[in-house]
């Protein structure tokens, strides 16, 4: 390998000039294939005279390759420079260079030890587990040794990535964690504590910081999923423990405090130190000295000597850090607050600890949660200048990193749902009393005045839910509450408190108000925070979840009715200013509930959605084919969580809307060709997110007009094309394509029959899907009933080699899971159904296919003797009473001596009488279903929801632990209702075999008793002795019920 040429190669990718880094790009891709390519690589990185830039280049080079390329099973990038695996014969060479390497720059290129750190965590972890890397703990260690900080430092990263390797493995599972632990952990701690930490000596050295930073994270990473036994000894625990406490309680020096930049100080290692300090000492308890209904792990002695030895004591250090903390004595990072807050909340949780903790409630709530929770400076400019970002950190929507407000939160709403007895009436006496101080004139209030009064309304809105349970003390007294303190803002001067009042009014839903005037003040209110154009982003968006919230209020309702079009408008223009799947929320249930006044701006309504969607689905698309790989540090990688959930609720407003047209053909074709540029760019850029709510239009629109338009048609034709492709994943996601195809082979199967073109389409979609290695049986059981749907859809117009290939794939799952059929039922049955699709389209030669592959008395033991007697389904009654007459009226008498089927002859008279006066059972049970679907089982779902939720609350006495009790009480007394109470043995039953009562099936309009007659009909005039034979051997109980089919 020349180095010569490689190091320009890596200087030209960063030169300006396109074609420069284009040629070298392609340079390097000829070079990483050739052998010892990753050690030149490093031979240049760790070489003095090559410039910082170009080292970093060829780090994110090197690291890259051995992210793809270092493990067996390496993934596709869709970077092509990186498709190649690492050679086996050079992986020795690259893992003795690399820690030499990152030695070697440590001091002088910091930057690339960073980023060759990825680069080392692949290694170790797919290495080192594997036993593959015998000589890297003892390497470690020496690095330990050296006194130079740097080496140190490589050392220390290596022994952190190695015990990162037990980090998700229980005790069980990592006993070999056990002795190193015992060998190295106290040499370890007395590194940390006796040599680098030495009570705060060295901590205005970061480089020392980073090091016990990594001490540190190493406790975390055996401690955090399990506690190895070694460590839940006193004489390992309380050393530890020692020394995070140590660190938690150690001032920082001027140096760190005197960081203007608080994002900054924060990352400084000694105050990350403190941060996973703080988390230890938190998992250990939550995780293993607490108890709980979810409680994994009991270790009992470490909880009581944690509880009784540590945690008093350590409680009382929080105290003061709090205290300090609150009399601007001390700085502490969000890390370190979110984690103090998270401790407390754990102690409120626990019976012997809220003891310790409910004395100092108020203090708590007065100087901690209380000025926590007011906006700061920076949260009234993100305000102002980024509204998204103010509105997902300060309106409730996700929960941000380590923030500390949320965790204030998060301790209160525990205070007040776990110890309301206590804690509820000081907090609202807090509220009203800070308010009544606060407001003076509602026409001159100052800032200083508004923070408090966003702090209290944000504390009123997260503990509301407990205020107006019909079981509140203060139920009656809220309708004055929020006309005395919180209507008022909706006409504030400051936005974040109209965006406040819209927030509350969001959560009031749930009151009976008695006073009429609070809904037309709601109204008012929340539509003039809609509407008027001075307001900003986030009052608009908590209006209009708060008009989310009223919609059916009849009341309100009655109101909007007025302006429904122009409110939809700004809704669309909301939707297209915040990308959440928020607005698409409200925009469905205004669809839904103004469905009559919108239709005339549906199609144009549509559009707009459309529009949108494409906007989101692009960025999607285009960040999805950004290489992750590509970022030096993992925190850049942009999130589009928030976009792909938006534009997945404009997917669905897009089908609310469809449906609320149900009664118009002409506008759903309409809808189907505005809604087109979506599915075509869903399916041609294989957005496989979206699939799913794709082919739910598709449903939906068939569905509502009975029939497959030439826009579903070409939507098929792009379904197909996707599943062409070599990286198809329709195969994978074919229970979302079924809602599309299902309806395509009811609604379009005569021109199914006629063109084989489409025809080709479905096959090839099964084809693909059955062939999959890692088809489980449930995803069998879908690939089935796409073959039997298409077997029926076809007819007697099935082109024979597909019958052939669909029998073959089915037959040959029946007869390799012939033990099971009795067990998986759901398999069974659908497997089995495929043979009898055949057997109503072309039963002589499906039977004889059986009698060739050694299957037919397996199946008709199966689906005569043990499936028949048990169905529930109208689908499956139908199918198998079809099948039962082909059987019957369609075979030559001497083809049941061929087939040796004579014994069979005699049952089915009686097999099919009984199976078809099993029909109008099961026909009503599917009535029901589609009547009752949209309100069964909501009540008694409510009622269990408000018993569960009613357990444990306010108990102040009480403790996580003793909810255990109450919760098995619950279950006993709901195991009338609930089965799997009784446990659950494996064996799948018929009640397993669902029928959605939404969706059609390919033999909704078959009378069954029609042909049944038709048949018996023609049998008695085609083959009189054969009719004689079956009326023979029918009981007198048969024969009524087979007279009662026939005079139907």
């Amino acid at each position: 390998m020349d180095i010569t040429e490689l190091l320009q190669c890596f200087a030209c990718t960063l030169d300006h000039n396109t074609a420069v880094r284009t040629n070298a790009e392609t340079h390097l891709k000829n070079a990483s294939k050739v052998p010892g390519f990753l050690g030149a690589c490093l031979d240049i990185i760790a070489a003095d005279e090559v410039p910082e830039n170009i080292k970093l280049s060829a780090s994110l080079y090197f690291k890259n390759k051995i992210s793809y390329g270092w493990c067996g099973d390496a993934r596709q990038s869709s970077n092509e420079l990186l498709d190649s695996h690492v050679d086996p014969d050079e992986k020795p060479v690259v893992k003795d260079m690399l820690i030499k390497t990152m030695v070697s720059v440590s001091k002088t290129s910091p930057r690339c030890v960073r980023v060759l750190k990825s680069a080392l965590t692949v290694i170790i972890s797919e290495d080192y587990p594997s036993k593959k890397w015998d000589n890297l703990l003892p390497s470690s260690l020496e690095l330990l040794s050296n006194e130079d900080i740097t080496v140190t430092y490589v050392g220390l990263l290596c022994l952190a990535e190695i015990f990162r390797t037990y980090r998700w493995k229980n005790n069980d599972e990592r006993q070999g964690l056990e002795e190193l632990i015992l060998n190295y952990f106290p040499a370890l701690l007395n590194y940390g504590a006796n040599v680098l930490f030495q009570d705060g000596k060295y901590m205005n050295n970061e480089q020392i910081g980073e090091l016990v930073k990594l001490i540190v994270k190493i406790y975390k990473f055996v401690s955090y999923h399990d506690l190895p036994f070694t460590l839940q000894r006193p004489e390992s625990f309380t050393p530890w423990a020692c020394f995070f406490v140590n660190i938690v309680q150690q001032p920082l020096p001027q140096e760190i405090l005197t960081i203007s930049d608080i994002e900054a100080r924060s990352k400084n290692p000694w105050v990350k130190c403190k941060k996973w300090a703080l988390a230890n000492l938190y998992r250990l308890f939550q995780r293993y000295a607490s108890t709980s209904l979810t409680r994994k792990f009991q270790y009992d002695e470490f909880r009581q000597m944690y509880c009784e030895q540590f945690l008093t004591q350590f409680l009382q250090v929080i105290f003061e850090q709090i205290e300090e903390w609150g009399t601007g004595q001390l700085w502490l990072s969000d890390e370190c607050l979110y984690y103090i807050l998270n401790f407390v909340e754990q102690c409120v949780v626990q019976k012997a600890t809220w003891k310790l903790v409910g004395p100092h409630y108020n203090v708590i709530l007065q100087h901690v949660i209380f000025p926590l929770l007011k906006p700061s400076t920076e949260t009234l400019e993100t305000f102002e200048n980024d509204p998204q970002e103010y509105i997902n950190r300060n309106m409730d929507f996700w929960d941000v990193g380590y923030s500390p407000d949320l965790a204030a939160l998060a301790l209160l709403t525990t205070c007040v749902t776990k110890r309301g007895k206590t804690t509820l009436q000081p907090t609202s006496e807090f509220m009203v009393t800070t308010l009544q101080n606060a407001i003076g004139d509602y026409n001159n209030i100052t800032l200083d005045n508004a923070l408090q009064i966003e702090s209290c309304l944000r504390i009123f809105s997260s503990i509301i839910d407990r205020l107006i349970t019909k079981d509140s003390p203060f139920v009656n007294e809220m309708e004055k509450f929020i006309l005395t303190f919180v209507f008022p803002f909706f006409k504030s001067q400051y936005g974040f408190l109209q965006s406040r009042v819209c927030d509350i009014c969001s959560k009031l839903g749930s009151m009976n108000f008695k006073d009429p005037v609070i809904i037309s003040t709601i109204y008012e209110g929340v539509m003039n925070c809609l509407n008027n154009s001075d307001n900003s982003l986030p009052v608009e968006l908590m209006a209009a979840l708060a008009l989310q919230t009223f919609i059916s209020d009849n009341q309100f309702n009655q109101e909007l009715s007025r302006h429904v079009v122009p409110t939809m408008q700004k809704l669309l223009s909301l939707s297209n200013d915040f990308e959440s799947d928020v607005i698409s929320g409200v925009m469905q249930d205004f669809v839904e509930q103004f469905a009559e006044q919108l239709q005339p701006f549906g199609v144009e309504l549509m559009n707009t959605l459309v529009q949108q969607f494409l906007k989101l689905a692009i960025d999607l698309h285009e960040a999805s084919n950004i290489d992750p790989d590509s970022f030096t540090n993992a925190d850049n990688i942009p999130d589009e969580s928030e976009k792909q959930m938006a534009a997945l609720g404009i997917l669905s407003t897009t089908i609310s809307i469809l449906l609320s047209f149900e009664n118009s053909p002409e506008i759903l074709k309409n809808l189907e060709q505005s809604f087109y540029p979506a599915a075509e760019f869903i399916l041609k850029n294989d957005i496989e997110d979206f699939y799913r709510e794709c082919c739910e239009f598709v449903e939906n629109s068939t569905f509502l007009l009975r029939d497959i338009t030439p826009i579903s048609w070409k939507i098929l034709e792009l379904i197909g094309e996707c599943n062409r492709k070599a990286d198809s994943m329709v195969s994978y996601y074919l229970s979302d394509f079924m809602l599309a195809l299902n309806n395509i082979m009811i609604y379009g199967k005569d021109e199914l029959k006629k063109n084989e073109f489409y025809t080709k389409i479905i096959f090839e979609i099964y084809q693909n899907a059955v062939v999959s290695e890692d088809n489980s049986l449930d995803d069998l059981k879908v690939v089935f009933d796409l073959s039997q749907e298409f077997v029926l859809a076809l007819d007697d117009n099935l082109l024979q080699h597909y019958r052939e290939r669909i029998l073959q794939d089915a037959v040959k799952a029946i007869l390799t899971q012939k033990r099971e059929l009795k067990i998986n039922v759901v398999f069974g049955v659908t497997a089995i159904n495929v043979v009898i699709s055949n057997l109503i389209t072309a039963p002589l030669i499906t039977l004889q296919y059986l009698k060739q592959q050694g299957c037919l008395e397996l199946f008709f033991q199966t689906w005569i003797t043990d499936y028949i007697p048990n169905y529930k389904r109208c689908y499956d009654i139908k199918l198998s009473v079809l099948a039962l007459l082909k059987i019957i009226l369609n075979l030559q008498s001497n083809v049941y001596s061929v087939l040796n089927l004579e014994n069979l002859v005699p049952q089915l008279g009686t097999t099919v009488t009984q199976l078809a006066s099993k029909l109008p059972t099961a026909l009503r049970q599917l009535a029901n279903q589609r009547k009752e679907f949209s309100s069964s089982g909501l009540e008694g779902d409510a009622k269990w929801d408000e018993d569960f939720l009613d357990v444990g609350d306010d108990d102040d006495d009480g403790d996580e632990g003793d909810l255990t009790e109450k919760y098995l009480e619950l279950i006993k007394n709901r195991s009338d209702s609930l089965d799997f109470v009784d446990g659950y043995d494996g064996k799948e039953t018929f009640d397993d075999l669902e029928e959605d009562p939404l969706t059609g099936s390919i033999l909704d309009t078959v009378d069954v008793y029609k042909v049944f007659k038709e048949s018996i009909i023609s049998l008695q005039h085609v083959d009189g002795d054969r009719y004689q034979g079956i009326m023979a051997h029918l009981t007198p109980a048969d024969q009524e019920l087979f007279m009662g089919i026939m005079n139907a």
